[in-house]
Parts: C-alpha cells; sequence; structure tokens
C-alpha cells in the first residue's frame, strides 16, 4: 500500500518521562498499517518532515507517536507546541521494518533490542506477536537507558509478561544510580548472558546508531544469520 497525505487531529499528549512524550493522533477514517512502521509529520510551514516510529497496534482511526525531544530541532520544537485539537499532516505508512510471517516458522527465538525511544516499534511488534499471531515461542526485549528516571511502559511490559510465560524483558541502565536492582552497562552487557540458539534467533535493533553497529557485529560473531538481523537507526 502507498503511502498518502493524511490530515489527522492532536488526541492526547502525555510526557512519559524526561524529554519522552506520547503523542495520540485521530483521524476521520480507519488507518491499516504494519507493527513497525512510522509516519512522518509536517513540522514547518516550508514542508520540512520528522519521522516518528509508531508505538500502537492498528486500531481503527488512531496511532499513538513516541517522541525524545531532546534535540531541541524543529521536530521537537513543532511536538512541544501542539495542544490537544491541533490539526497534524501525516505522510503514512512508512518503513519495511517489520515481521515477515515466514520466517516466525523457523525462529525459536526473537530478540528485540533497543536503546532510547528504540523501544516505540517494538511495543506494538511485540503486542502483535503474542495477542494477535500467537507465536509460542520466547520472545524477548532487552531495552538499555541512561537514567532509571527516564524510563516508562514499565507496567505495559509487567502486564505483557504477566499475560505470556514464553515473553521476557530485561532493562539496562548505563548510569544507575545507588541501589539499581536491574542490569547495569549497555545492551550487550544483557546478551552476553543469553544462552541459546543463535543460528534460530531472529533479532530487531531500534535506536542509536553504535549500538547496532556494534550488536550487528556481536550477534554475527554468535553465529545469528545474517539475514536474520533487522535493524532501524535513529540518528
Amino acid at each position: 500500500m502507498l503511502p498518502e497525505k493524511l490530515l489527522g487531529r492532536v488526541e492526547y499528549m502525555e510526557n512519559l518521562a524526561g524529554n519522552n512524550y506520547l503523542v495520540r493522533i485521530g483521524f476521520d477514517k480507519k488507518v491499516e498499517y504494519i507493527p513497525g512502521q512510522y509516519a512522518s509529520l509536517k513540522v514547518a510551514a516550508d514542508g520540512t518532515r520528522r519521522s516518528y516510529s509508531i508505538a500502537s497496534l492498528p486500531d481503527e482511526n488512531v496511532i499513538d507517536l513516541l517522541v525524545d525531544v531532546t534535540p531541541m530541532g524543529v521536530g521537537s520544537k513543532y511536538i512541544l507546541g501542539l495542544k490537544v485539537g491541533d490539526s497534524v499532516e501525516v505522510l503514512a505508512f512508512l518503513g519495511r521494518f517489520t515481521i515477515d510471517p515466514l520466517l516466525l516458522f523457523e525462529a525459536r527465538h526473537i530478540l528485540f533490542l533497543a536503546t532510547g525511544t528504540g523501544i516505540a516499534p517494538f511495543k506494538p511488534m511485540i503486542e502483535d506477536l503474542l495477542y494477535r499471531k500467537h507465536f509460542t515461542n520466547e520472545v524477548r526485549l532487552v531495552w538499555g537507558m541512561r537514567h532509571p528516571e527516564e524510563l516508562y511502559w514499565l507496567k505495559e511490559l509487567d502486564n505483557i509478561n504477566r499475560d505470556f510465560d514464553n515473553f521476557k524483558h530485561d532493562i539496562v541502565i548505563s548510569k544507575p544510580t545507588e541501589g539499581w536492582p536491574g542490569f547495569a552497562g549497555h545492551v550487550d552487557t544483557v546478551v552476553n548472558r543469553l544462552e541459546q540458539d543463535w543460528t534460530k534467533t531472529l533479532v530487531y535493533l531500534c535506536g542509536a546508531p553504535n549500538m547496532i553497529t556494534e550488536m550487528e557485529k556481536n550477534l554475527k560473531e554468535k553465529g545469528v544469520r545474517e539475514e536474520h538481523i533487522f535493524y532501524e537507526k535513529y540518528f
């Protein structure tokens, strides 16, 4: 399906934690997309656009976008200036960072590796796998953040964990506070502890380019096939 320009409206905004915002956009018609895709917003009168991963499952006529406004560029300032009821021009839906259903037949493990808002496409991808496709083999998310206070969606992840024994999630903090009970370090801190059949593992990476570059090399050395590694870099 070719992308199209849609006129939406802001239905809800929330500061999840730190500089991370959730923006819900509603449309006058049902929208269809594949978990993992993204939308491009017009953020300036001159036509400048910024792309944001969709952080929600396809559900009638709304999408959730997860935005880190830390860069404070034209896109960040646009997002911070939005309020409920505002109109938004959206080019949707874009990207091939999706799960090929045919690969699910050979996968014993699906591993999602994220840093920062790189978790955005993974939330609906995981929910789709478990709640809708009823995938029964292991699904694991490893999410890296700098500080514990930047974390969000902890309840949502715990709920998925409660509903599915085959889902695991690990959070790793690179700058932990004293008493942080979880992993300290980077994404590879957790990955290097895993013992599994890497030749039958699908890996999806999203977030900082340096994490993706380093982990791609690491994963290939572990035995993950090149055609089983998928990524989307955030700049």
